[in-house]
């Protein structure tokens, strides 16, 4: 007996652990994505978790405002906008030259159940990541790595 192209796909999906979001909490996940090459991880993790706990997601991209790489920018917000279609979602795409202020306040407006981010590196952690974690404790922040696992941010092995 063969498996389905849907059993297959999930074959290699990480578990993600959706106890800190009520079941049917209603509400929405943000989902913050700048690299083109990591956004369809990112966004397909934050789905499967949306899906879990009955979540919205929004998909949204923080620029500094574009001046001399148009075709750059251009190329890179294509591939986010991609990752966020191919997940049924939007991509909102933010310009400003202060990004943590920018994200403080959309963050504040909107008040998501949760937040999905990726990693740059192993170091499980930036500067944006921290100051998300800072400014909102009660919102729960989870880091999708280069190989797809999803964590609790400033965690590990969770």
């Amino acid at each position: 007996m063969g498996t389905t192209a849907a059993e297959a796909a999930n074959i290699n999906q990480p578990k993600i652990n959706t106890d800190e979001i009520p079941e049917n909490a209603g509400g929405m996940l943000l989902v913050w994505v700048t690299n083109p090459m990591a956004a369809g991880r990112i966004v397909a993790a934050a789905r499967r978790f949306a899906e879990n706990s009955l979540l919205e997601l929004k998909v949204v991209s923080v620029q500094s405002e574009t001046r001399d790489n148009w075709e750059g920018t251009i190329r890179d917000l294509e591939q986010l906008e991609a990752a966020a279609r191919n997940s049924d979602a939007e991509l909102t795409v933010v310009y400003s030259d202060d990004k943590i202020g920018a994200a403080v306040r959309l963050v504040s407006d909107e008040q998501p159940q949760a937040m999905f981010v990726g990693i740059p590196d192993k170091s499980r952690t930036n500067m944006f990541t921290e100051l998300l974690q800072m400014s909102f404790p009660a919102i729960p922040l989870y880091c999708v790595d280069n190989e797809g696992q999803v964590n609790r941010c400033g965690r590990s092995g969770k």
